[in-house]
């Protein structure tokens, strides 16, 4: 653990660095990051070459004309104008999400699907994507629309902000105008958007059965109220997918997820390197 002065010192030659090398253009900053990375023990790995992302399918700029979840990703990114928030780790998630919401809307035919925690509705365009070609159910989303829930103790720790300011700043980040994301989803008529606090609404689909549940509210407190109310009410074979679980900004997601699965013991139970997670019921 670096000390505070000697973090203070990493900060100022990180800063001259980058203003020392950014007078070369992006093309020498990459090049000296690389190199510094091959050397400093991290490394960028070399089988059979040293890594970047056009080495994987999915992330290729042609991805788009091989994959459905790529078109399905980048359609949704561009619907709800979220493309500043595009980048290598969103889309390692929402592959795997994309993934497990088709296999739930295969593997059981009736059911509806769920959301908690939409912001500006990327995910919800996405998944709606995925239920228009299944068919078969209504997707019934959940959020504040107003930004986080207040942290508790149980979201402090890693990177979470110290400084309430800081904190406050991030809550309000993740607000989100209700009548743009409605007008957004409105092509969708099996969506049904559920505008509050979470738990608050949660009783309006107290009857219903669901397949598919996506997880998406960053903080312990929502998290355990989701977790709670919807693994009943998932069906045998359902599939409930976790976006924040391993977030180092957001550590009260896996003390939450950790806790409730020694709880309910789901059949599958697995974590994802880039975040986020899943379980099979």
């Amino acid at each position: 653990m670096l000390s505070s002065a000697k973090n203070s010192v990493m900060s100022v030659a990180i800063k001259a660095a980058e203003s020392l090398f950014s007078l070369g253009g992006p093309a020498l900053l990459h090049s000296v990051g690389q190199r510094f990375l091959r050397t400093s023990g991290v490394g960028l790995g070399a089988y059979p070459v040293a890594f970047s992302p056009e080495e994987v399918e999915f992330f290729r700029h042609d991805a788009a004309d091989m994959f459905d979840a790529t078109r399905d990703y980048e359609e949704a990114l561009a619907e709800t104008g979220c493309e500043e928030t595009d980048n290598f780790l969103k889309r390692g998630r929402y592959l795997m999400l994309h993934q497990f919401a088709g296999f739930a809307a295969d593997r059981i035919e009736t059911g509806d699907f769920a959301e908690c925690g939409c912001w500006r509705g990327h995910s919800t365009f996405m998944l709606s994507r995925i239920l228009e070609r299944k068919g078969g159910g209504d997707f019934h989303v959940f959020d504040s629309f107003e930004g986080l829930s207040p942290y508790t103790e149980q979201d402090q720790g890693a990177l979470a902000p110290t400084d309430p300011e800081a904190a406050e700043k991030r809550r309000r980040h993740f607000a989100a105008d209700f009548d743009s994301v409605t007008r957004t989803l409105s092509r969708f008529p099996f969506v049904h958007l559920y505008k509050g606090w979470i738990p608050e609404r949660f009783p309006e689909v107290a009857d219903r059965q669901f397949r598919f549940v996506h997880i998406d509210v960053d903080l312990y407190e929502p998290y355990v109220d989701s977790i709670e109310f919807f693994y009943p009410r998932l069906q045998d074979g359902g599939v409930m997918v976790f976006d924040d679980y391993g977030s180092a900004g957001f550590p009260g997601a896996r003390r939450a997820i950790d806790m409730l699965a020694a709880r309910f013991k789901p059949t599958m139970n697995i974590f994802f390197p880039v975040s986020g997670g899943v379980w099979v019921k």
